[in-house]
């Protein structure tokens, strides 16, 4: 997997291996998930599961009638578990298996973690899986969708990390706020754009396959933000990336590896319109806002 340079610190999030036992996941009583919960109130904190209602700590999303591999939908009782163990200071951690839910709202201090390539999320064409609104310090992690990952809108300090979107009628992620990280994503197959992010933060060590719009974009028509693209390889979208010409912010895009883009690996945009000529063959000159280096566009 795509390492996304982690700090420590959240290395004891996203290093859930002693959870992940592909070959039992599915097996797992309710003892295992009971352990289990125990040992992520270790990883995030004693004081946070000790200050915790009695009737939160140590529940996990089959103590909410949530079932794995279910054909219905089961956003009710998702948002419900959520609601209920990101107030308490508890991680929301998804099983091995395939659940249909769509528009859960991720308040702040929310942290989802998935065991990658095994729960799966699925939103019906049109809905994103996940909505958070001026939201802070929400991390999303190690999970699977099928459909529109996360809608994000002026949240600070959102982490993405580790997940994998196998196809999207739409964009895969979008975000806006400050203190964005999205990395070490792999997305397939996403109509518009991959990720399309707005506002302050990195996007670093993405993969990116298959056709869409845009592998990357980049700011919005009004704002740009400040951002960093580093280190991204994207094979087969139309455009490598999209980078807003908006005075509103700067970004620094370097260090990517596009493949197939049929109109550019890196072009500027006026609201949804492109312009100029591809910046991977050229230079940023034309675009006070743009610094773009070291790029490969094949």
């Amino acid at each position: 997997m795509i390492s996304g340079g982690v700090s420590p610190a959240r290395v004891l999030v996203t290093g859930f291996g002693p959870f992940v036992i592909p070959g039992e996941a599915r097996a797992m009583d309710r003892r295992h998930f009971m352990g289990l919960g125990g040992m992520t109130a270790a990883l995030f904190g004693a004081g946070a599961a000790e200050g915790a209602p009695a009737a939160a700590a140590g529940k996990t999303l089959a103590d909410f009638g949530i079932t794995p591999s279910a054909s219905r939908d089961q956003s009710s009782a998702m948002q419900k578990a959520i609601d209920e163990l990101a107030a308490s200071g508890q991680p929301i951690i998804i099983p091995a298996g395939c659940y249909r839910a769509a528009k859960l709202q991720l308040s702040s201090k929310a942290v989802v973690c998935g065991i990658p390539g095994l729960s799966v999320l699925t939103a019906p064409q049109g809905s994103p899986v996940f909505e958070s609104l001026n939201t802070g310090d929400v991390s999303l992690r190690g999970v699977t969708f099928s459909g529109t990952a996360l809608i994000a809108r002026e949240c600070r300090n959102l982490t993405i990390s580790d997940c994998q979107i196998l196809s999207s009628g739409g964009d895969g992620i979008v975000c806006t706020g400050t203190g964005l990280f999205v990395t070490g994503n792999r997305a397939a197959a996403c109509a518009r754009a991959a990720i399309w992010a707005e506002g302050d933060g990195m996007i670093t060590n993405n993969l990116v396959n298959g056709p869409g719009q845009f592998g990357l974009r980049l700011g919005g028509p009004a704002r740009l933000g400040t951002l960093t693209a580093i280190n991204n390889r994207i094979d087969g979208a139309a455009v490598g990336i999209g980078v807003s010409n908006s005075a509103n912010g700067y970004a620094l895009i370097s260090m990517n590896l596009i493949a197939g883009a049929s109109k550019g690996g890196i072009r500027a945009l006026i609201g949804d319109q492109l312009t100029g000529s591809d910046l991977t063959q050229g230079g940023s000159e034309a675009f006070r806002n743009l610094a773009i280096a070291a790029n490969v566009s094949v």
